[in-house]
């Protein structure tokens, strides 16, 4: 287990040079998707989201792979069952869809979940695991929020927004405190185009 988590200091120096690239990696693997999404409708119009959050990780991971895999500082592993993407040594990226505006995440509470909910995750590093994810519009039609998160325990410690700002960089939102009464950012929905299965959480 870390010590302590990455400060949010810590993680806005690790990450910015490397903020455009990922929302890129995002952005286009869901261009890839809605190019795949048509073939997918003609064979199985009530395709389930789960499937397309499936796919949707194979084509950010194929993308963050090609666009990282010379950068210095960087490195990844699939041993945990998952690409984990390692920034420096202290921050652990892994990538997933975020299932509301609170963007937590949808899993299966084994083992490793419970010991990556404690920050646990052992790869033989000091280092903070951290989720990449993206959150569609209602009916998952359109990327509608862009974001990586730092939980812990079921909350996020912090978030940095990947899509906040015109020049591409992000701003680091430190969240409000338990008790503190201020909201959270908002988010605004967008009429769908398609209408897939729902998904079961």
């Amino acid at each position: 287990m870390p010590l302590e988590l990455i400060t949010e200091a810590e993680a806005r120096t690790l990450l910015h040079p490397h903020l455009p690239a990922l929302r890129g990696c995002f952005e286009g693997a869901w261009e890839d998707w809605q190019a795949l999404e048509p073939v997918l409708v003609s064979k199985a119009p009530q395709y389930r989201t789960t499937s397309r959050a499936n796919v949707m990780y194979d084509l950010v991971v194929a993308r963050v792979t090609r666009e990282f895999a010379d950068t210095p500082g960087v490195t990844f592993n699939s041993n945990p069952g998952f690409l984990a993407m390692t920034f420096g040594g202290r921050l652990v990226v892994r990538f997933k869809k975020f299932r509301s505006k609170s963007l937590n995440v949808s899993q299966i509470m084994t083992l490793q979940q419970r010991r990556l909910a404690r920050q646990e995750l052992d790869l033989g590093l000091n280092a903070t695991t951290v989720v990449a994810g993206y959150l569609l519009d209602t009916l998952g039609t359109r990327l509608k929020r862009l974001a990586i998160v730092c939980p812990l325990n079921g909350e996020n410690v912090w978030e940095i927004e990947l899509d906040g700002e015109a020049s591409g960089l992000a701003e680091l939102i430190p969240l409000p405190g338990p008790n503190s009464g201020a909201p959270k950012p908002g988010v605004h929905s967008r009429k769908p185009k398609t209408k897939p299965q729902a998904e079961k959480e």
